[in-house]
């Protein structure tokens, strides 16, 4: 029989009631209704979105991590090592071409993600890998009337350290989704068996033109095709506890630095995880879900832990 695993909403629901809390569904709009946590002194509201899962995390953090142009100001300014990053404001140009020429008077490296300033799960992703493709591209972002950044492609292993209410809770790693070949099926076949909201297109053209492959080539035993730009958690590296004191201390100094309680850290680590002179800052979150540790990580304790250390925090529970 299938696991079935919760979602954020029903692991706060599970442990608040397991504390003695109150729980009920209150009606927000037709197709929301965000859950009341409460006892006899005070409540919060959860909710994926707005207003979230954490009852410290103030609204200016939200603000600031849902931007990324932003994000990247105020890390830069603290002296935090960022993705190289060309930010563009689509309203400083009075038209696309004289945005272009602009542009193309840097030097591009392709190829080139280019991404819109709002979104996340790769959302609106596109790579270009000649001027062609390029000038196509910052073109569509300026009749959307859309802010993008223009980022190089980053090969490196990527980690997520989550800290909650001030504290080191979580460091894991991440890894690419892809489709593993067994010699004898092909792509196209491979990837018929991820749900195509999963999928992105965009990655998917790019790796066929990297190969030189379509979707009726077979797939060699063992090699591996990337199917979409985000990665996913892995358990390949996990601390839970007992964590490397060099990322605990740089972690904790950066939440407290952006006054962030809450925070989702995403980091490029390209070697040694303890030299943290080697960390670039991929992105924040301050709204970070854990509802995925079940299934990617098959840890079945830790997100439990995590809501309800912000339970007990929040609702004075000793």
């Amino acid at each position: 029989m299938p696991i079935k695993y919760e979602n954020n909403i029903a692991m706060y629901e599970r442990v608040a009631k397991t504390l003695g809390l109150k729980c009920e569904h209150v009606y927000s709009t037709y197709k929301k209704k965000p859950l009341l946590i409460s006892n006899d002194k005070k409540f919060f509201l959860i909710s994926t979105g707005s207003p979230g899962f954490y009852p410290s995390v103030k609204r200016f953090n939200a603000h600031l991590t849902t931007n990324k142009m932003l994000t990247q100001q105020v890390l830069q300014k603290f002296n935090y090592r960022v993705i190289g990053t060309t930010p563009v404001q689509v309203q400083d140009y009075s038209s696309s071409d004289k945005m272009l020429q602009t542009l193309i008077q840097q030097p591009l490296l392709f190829p080139l993600l280019i991404k819109p300033n709002k979104g996340q799960d790769g959302a609106g992703v596109r790579i270009c890998e000649t001027i062609e493709q390029f000038s196509d591209i910052c073109t569509t972002f300026f009749i959307d009337k859309h802010d993008f950044l223009i980022q190089p492609i980053i090969s490196e292993n990527e980690y997520r350290v989550l800290v909650v209410d001030y504290e080191v809770v979580l460091i894991h790693s991440k890894r690419n989704q892809t489709v593993v070949g067994d010699g004898k099926t092909t792509i196209g076949n491979l990837l018929s068996k991820v749900p195509e909201s999963k999928q992105s297109p965009v990655i998917i053209e790019w790796q066929h033109a990297k190969r030189q492959t379509t979707m009726e080539s077979v797939l060699a035993n063992g090699v591996h095709f990337e199917y979409h730009i985000t990665k996913i958690p892995s358990a390949t590296v996990y601390y839970t506890e007992n964590f490397p004191a060099e990322i605990q201390a740089w972690a904790l100094q950066l939440a407290k630095t952006m006054s962030s309680p809450v925070v989702g850290i995403d980091v490029f680590i390209p070697g040694d995880i303890t030299d943290t002179t080697t960390y670039t800052i991929i992105e924040l979150n301050s709204n970070p879900a854990v509802y995925y540790l079940p299934k990617r990580c098959n840890d079945f304790v830790t997100p439990y832990r995590i809501i309800e250390k912000v339970l007990r925090n929040y609702f004075n529970l000793r």
